[in-house]
């Protein structure tokens, strides 16, 4: 487990400039900290581990100073998030003040970035992410280019002007939503939300709202480290059908298929009257001529993996479900039928799910599609013999629509526990 650690700090004090106004500042540290209150993302207080993070407003150096003096557990595991909104100004070729505080005499109290990220680097914190709202914060990427241990930065703008906090908002906005089936912040070969998805859905949004202004701040990030996860996709497969699948699937065909024959005992012919008149199999609808259905085929390949997965039997050749397959049948249990039967009766001895798990998520870090042959043969230079029958191919194909959070380029990450 990595030791999140964040750093928050938030200005609206500088010579001569009025924007943004301490409502926004103060609006957006208190969306950081419900963000720590609601703990999704398990930050901690720099300075006590035992603490969430608090805000800083208007720190002082000293404030800041405090932080690092008194962080405590500091290891190699310790990853540090800092970030500042507020006031700067350009400072040498590649680096800037970031302006805390105004003193009595009404100039800025500021500390240099450079110096903050020497700070950092004294006590040994080797992994970095920083987000700087302000202007000229590109300008830096240098003296990143040339640090130390793990880093990621983003920055609100390049070497121009940052607007109003419209980065801060659309970072906090891509960190409050909940993660959900499909979501663009997730990034699929890690295995859940990056630092570095979280970046591009900000700046998506940036694009998106700023071109309707006019206004040019196009924000930028740097780093390796910006692949981390910093927060787990959910790896839970519903119990019950998928209702978000197509009714056409596979899935939506395979749950179809049940509910006609439970109405049985069917004869072939009756079943297949069935079929061509109901609409979950319509391949296309001819004006003025007769429709295409799922062929004769097709529908048998549909049967021998019902068979193959024990939920019809064929006595005296009209076909009807087995207990199991009755089971089946219920919405509220559909998917945990499905599921135990593939793993149980269709695929070969020493195929599961977790096993597919690893070979796709190899094969998708070799930039390989997880076709139904690609699997096979990844399977075999993993030691596992696995045949790739009609059941088999149905049940790889059905799969996905389960409704497993993760999938891959060609919909073939599997589930790999029931919830």
């Amino acid at each position: 487990m990595i030791d999140r650690r964040a750093l928050i700090v938030g200005s609206w004090k500088a010579a001569g400039r009025t924007i943004p106004t301490p409502q926004k500042v103060l609006s957006l540290l208190g969306r950081w900290q419900k963000i720590f209150d609601e703990d999704r993302y398990e930050f901690r207080a720099l300075a006590d581990r035992a603490m969430k993070p608090a805000a800083l407003e208007n720190p002082s150096r000293a404030d800041i100073i405090s932080q690092f003096d008194n962080a405590s557990d500091i290891s190699d595991n310790t990853e540090l998030l800092v970030y500042f909104v507020g006031h700067s100004v350009s400072e040498g070729t590649d680096d800037i003040r970031l302006i805390l505080d105004v003193d009595k005499d009404g100039n800025n109290r500021f500390i240099q970035l450079r110096w903050l990220l020497d700070t950092i680097a004294s006590e040994r914190i080797r992994k970095l992410v920083i987000i700087l709202d302000t202007c000229h914060a590109g300008r830096t990427e240098q003296q990143f280019r040339a640090a130390n241990g793990n880093w990621f930065a983003m920055f609100g703008t390049g070497d121009a002007y940052a607007f109003e906090a419209a980065f801060s908002d659309a970072v906090l906005r891509a960190l409050e939503a909940p993660i959900r089936k499909s979501d663009q912040r997730v990034d699929r070969r890690h295995e859940g939300m990056t630092y570095n998805k979280v970046f591009e859905n900000a700046r998506g949004r940036m694009i998106s709202t700023l071109s309707q202004t006019h206004l040019s701040q196009i924000p930028r990030a740097f780093g390796e480290y910006g692949n981390t996860v910093l927060l787990a996709a959910p790896r839970r497969v519903p119990i019950g059908y998928n209702p978000f699948a197509s009714g056409r699937s596979i899935y939506g065909r395979v749950f179809r298929l049940l509910q006609i024959i439970q109405a049985g005992p069917l004869s072939m012919g009756n079943l297949t009257a069935a079929i061509r008149s109901d609409a979950s199999f319509l391949l296309q609808r001819e004006e003025g001529g007769a429709s295409r259905y799922v062929s004769p085929d097709r529908l048998r390949e549909y049967l021998e993996f019902l068979r193959t997965a024990r939920f019809i039997v064929q006595p005296s050749g009209a076909v009807q479900l087995t207990d199991v397959g009755v089971r089946a049948c219920n919405p509220a249990s559909f998917n945990s039928e499905i599921m135990a039967a593939i793993e149980a009766n269709v695929f070969a001895e020493g195929i599961t799910f977790r096993f597919l798990d690893q070979v796709v998520m190899k094969l998708l870090e070799d930039l390989i599609p997880p076709t139904p042959i690609k699997i096979r043969e990844r399977a075999a230079m993993l030691g596992k013999a696995m045949k790739l029958d009609a059941s088999t191919r149905l049940a790889l194909l059905l799969l996905p629509s389960t409704g497993q959070f993760l999938k891959g380029s060609a919909d073939a990450i599997f589930p790999s526990e029931l919830g």
